[in-house]
């Protein structure tokens, strides 16, 4: 894809976010209604978009291997990528923010944005969704267990029980089944399926407008940590992931596709879970927002241009 086409999808993307500015800015979305929000995205939308992204496609067992690469890689990126962030912010004397900062670069926007953007990227390549569907149930297991830590510093606060029941990976298991037997569901049950699904890019995108209008616009700009998390979480995850890719399939028979699906995942902004574990458990909440913030806007340029090493990929 090129430079232009691939700027403006997610140019289209991250607009979405103004009129949620907008309208906290003038009152009409109330204070809370981001938090109001964000359950309608967590249990409605994005179980619904996990269940539409397995309905009706084709299966067949050759795709196993494929998944089972990605199960294990996503794994082992992200724990690469965890301690090169706490490498890299080990110097900060400020432990909470320190703490957001290293969730943030590697903690990726992978449910809400990054099938939407997989999808817009790639429309005739189905396989890269499913890709990212199971891809994001590794991401919820870890988010919910080394997400927890690095936001937290404590490992009590980890609880084993969120990696399965979280509304995201129960969809998934129930359309799994599904998906592996081939069974097709009738347009009468994946129309509204469809369409609550399809709420999830607006809605994500809406609560980030409403975040950003709640923010002071300095406490954006004037953190290095925050420009240290972006650039982490927007170049320096991507190209690692990517090489560590390149260099595994000189041993392994990994096919193209499973390597620019691990590729595009790691350029996604940063995920709000970020942000919502550090209101639920006393993490610093503002460094947690403002790099959040920041990786979505800066994705605008990052993506398109990591986009062009796709077509280097053999």
């Amino acid at each position: 894809m090129d430079f232009l086409s691939c700027f403006i999808n997610v140019l289209t993307i991250v607009v979405l976010a103004i009129p949620g500015f907008f309208l906290r800015k003038v009152k009409l979305f109330p204070e809370g209604a981001a938090t109001v929000l964000a359950v309608l995205l967590l249990y409605i939308a994005q179980p619904f978009l996990m269940m539409a992204s397995l309905f009706n496609k084709p299966f067949e067992p050759s795709m196993l291997l494929n998944f089972l690469w990605i199960i294990l890689f996503a794994i082992l990126l992200q724990v690469i990528v965890f301690f090169v962030a706490r490498l890299i912010f080990s110097p900060s004397k400020e432990e909470a923010a320190k703490r957001a900062c290293v969730a943030t670069s590697y903690l990726g926007n992978v449910g809400f944005m990054g099938i939407p953007v997989m999808q817009m990227l790639f429309p005739d390549r189905s396989d890269l969704v499913l890709y990212t569907v199971i891809y994001n149930i590794v991401f919820n297991a870890m988010s919910w267990t080394l997400g927890v830590y690095a936001v937290t510093g404590e490992r009590k606060r980890i609880n084993a029980l969120k990696i399965l029941l979280n509304p995201p990976t129960i969809a998934v298991i129930i359309a799994l089944p599904f998906f592996f037997c081939n069974v097709n569901i009738p347009q009468q049950v994946m129309t509204p399926i469809s369409y609550l699904g399809n709420m999830t890019l607006p809605l994500s995108m809406l609560i980030l407008g409403v975040r950003l209008a709640d923010m002071k616009p300095i406490r954006l700009v004037n953190d290095g940590k925050v420009y240290m998390a972006s650039f982490v979480k927007l170049i320096l995850s991507p190209l690692l992931t990517l090489g560590i890719m390149l260099l595994f399939r000189l041993f392994l028979p990994i096919d193209r596709y499973v390597i620019i699906a691990l590729y595009v995942i790691a350029a996604m902004p940063a995920a709000s879970v970020a942000l919502n574990f550090a209101e639920m458990f006393g993490g610093d909440r503002e460094t947690a927002a403002a790099s959040t913030l920041m990786s979505t806007v800066l994705c605008i340029l990052t993506i398109p241009v990591l986009m062009l090493l796709c077509e280097f990929i053999a």
